[in-house]
């Protein structure tokens, strides 16, 4: 009996070693967490700093780290293919915003600038109230993107 009697004393300081063992790695895991959190929250702030002081000496005429005009270059080069993207897709980008608008668009439906005409010039004969047409009205009126009257000799 003496025999069974130590084996249950030995079980039994056996199961509390593993207990506290499996309280320790569990208590570890938690701390590993903890650390990794730390870690990624020191680099999102790194990061942070970074954007923080590229958009205060992006526009420096000699930028004390290369990588800030790489940075640029990619973002023109980004900016370039959203371009060409909303071009294919019929789409052209707000020269105010930089929404996507429709091709058609004059005006902007996120901030209401005024968008580019898809047509540089626009031809409007005139009409004379007296169905008359003198020399003056006989001149073709050529209205420009910017508003502005052209006017050329009809040949």
């Amino acid at each position: 009996m003496a025999f069974f009697t130590k084996l249950g004393e030995t079980i039994s300081a056996t199961g509390k070693d593993v207990s506290q063992k499996a309280k320790e790695l569990t208590e570890l895991a938690r701390m590993n967490l903890d650390v990794k959190a730390k870690e990624d929250f020191i680099e999102k702030q790194y990061m942070e700093i970074g954007k923080q002081y590229f958009e205060l000496h992006k526009e420096d005429e000699e930028p004390l780290f290369e990588e800030i005009k790489l940075i640029s270059e990619s973002l023109m080069e980004i900016e370039r293919l959203k371009s060409e993207m909303a071009e294919l897709k019929g789409k052209k980008k707000c020269p105010a915003c930089g929404a996507v608008v429709e091709q058609d668009a004059i005006f902007c439906n996120q901030c209401g600038a005024k968008c580019e005409s898809i047509f540089e010039e626009e031809t409007v004969t005139p009409v004379n109230e007296n169905e008359e047409m003198d020399e003056e009205a006989a001149k073709e009126e050529t209205i420009d993107f910017t508003g502005q009257e052209i006017h050329k000799e009809e040949e």
